[in-house]
């Protein structure tokens, strides 16, 4: 049948069926965790990749991607009801939906690698540890893993790999919100502190002509940075160092900080502040990309991220004020706030003498 008679009947269907009742939307909330393993094995298994250059038979992807070709269908099926596929004129052949291009590989608008990272079994068993978090204020890591998630990524270079591309695909839109936001061309050496492969740095030097840039990163994943620069035109202008954080940074007038401090408590967030302070040259400036709590209390996505960062890593999202007292007990006087067009805000300070 095709998808817009599916979405003809499902809406005809609520219709008849009445305003949507408190129990039902609390059943939709449960069953939601099979719309996120849709995502994710869809993904997995290069469903979109393989739908890139058009329609396909269900028999064609379950041969493409090696699963069980009933098997295959029903997921096909359930990915075509939440609006990643859509069913053509032919039955079983798919196509995908504007939604479902966000999982190819190449798409602009990328959250395969995401998908991946979301749907490792480590951070998949992570969050199913989650009730025990709530009831310690622990991170769910230490028990389930023996040691943390930063420590885990250590030793498993494929799932370190994922996270970082993971990353970067979050990264594209948020730099170029925070590229449009911040005039970087007054700096001479920018550092891009934990930049992973320097999109953000990338974004603020190609609107920097004159300025240089260091990318800062474990030494795993400089190595890996290096080889997505390799053909960049700005690879000239970026010198790649890799280090620790919490002991030493390279210096510079501008340091960036991107989605860095709410991985870690305040003491160590602290830390990685007064690293940057130390390396720092005389009036140099800092920015930090971070999504904000909302002061008073108000609903707000960034609730929701507040609560993966105290189950994965035993850290925290922060409202304004709690920024601006992290910031100066580093070192940096919090001077401006700038929200973006995405859900981010962009935190400048300057180094305190």
């Amino acid at each position: 049948m095709p998808q817009a008679d599916v979405e003809k009947l499902l809406r005809e269907a609520r219709s008849a069926a009445g305003a949507e009742t408190p129990r039902d939307y609390v059943h939709r909330l449960l069953i939601a965790m099979w719309d996120s393993q849709i995502v994710i094995v869809l993904a997995r298994l290069g469903v979109p990749d393989a739908l890139a250059a058009g329609p396909r038979s269900a028999s064609e992807l379950a041969a493409a991607s090696g699963a069980n070709p009933d098997a295959l269908l029903r997921l096909l099926r359930a990915a075509a009801t939440i609006g990643l596929l859509a069913e053509t004129e032919r039955p079983d052949h798919y196509r995908l939906t504007e939604a479902g291009e966000c999982l190819r590989a190449d798409s602009p608008t990328a959250l395969r690698e995401l998908a991946l990272a979301y749907g490792s079994p480590t951070v998949w068993g992570l969050i199913g540890a989650f009730e025990g978090s709530v009831r310690t204020g622990d991170p769910a890591a230490p028990a389930m893993l023996g040691h943390s998630f930063w420590e885990h990524l250590a030793t498993h270079p494929d799932e370190a790999e994922h996270f970082s591309l993971a990353m970067g695909e979050q990264s594209a839109a948020a730099s170029a919100d925070v590229a449009a936001a911040v005039d970087a061309s007054a700096y001479g050496r920018i550092v891009d502190v934990g930049g992973a492969y320097g999109v953000l740095l990338a974004a603020l030097l190609a609107k920097a002509p004159g300025a240089g840039g260091v990318l800062f990163d474990r030494p795993p994943v400089i190595e890996a940075a290096g080889q997505h620069l390799r053909d960049s035109p700005l690879a000239p202008r970026i010198e790649l160092v890799g280090g620790d954080f919490f002991e030493q940074v390279p210096k510079g007038d501008l340091y960036l900080l991107k989605w860095i401090l709410h991985d870690w408590d305040d003491e160590r967030a602290a830390r990685i502040l007064t690293t940057c302070r130390q390396a720092a040259a005389p009036g140099a400036r800092l920015l930090v990309v971070e999504m904000l709590l909302p002061e008073p209390w108000a609903p707000s996505q960034t609730h929701l991220y507040d609560l993966a960062m105290l189950v994965l890593l035993g850290s925290r999202e922060r409202t304004l004020t709690q920024y601006r007292d992290l910031l100066r007990s580093g070192g940096w006087e919090l001077e401006s706030v700038t929200p973006t067009a995405g859900h981010y805000s962009v935190l400048q300070a300057v180094a305190t003498p």
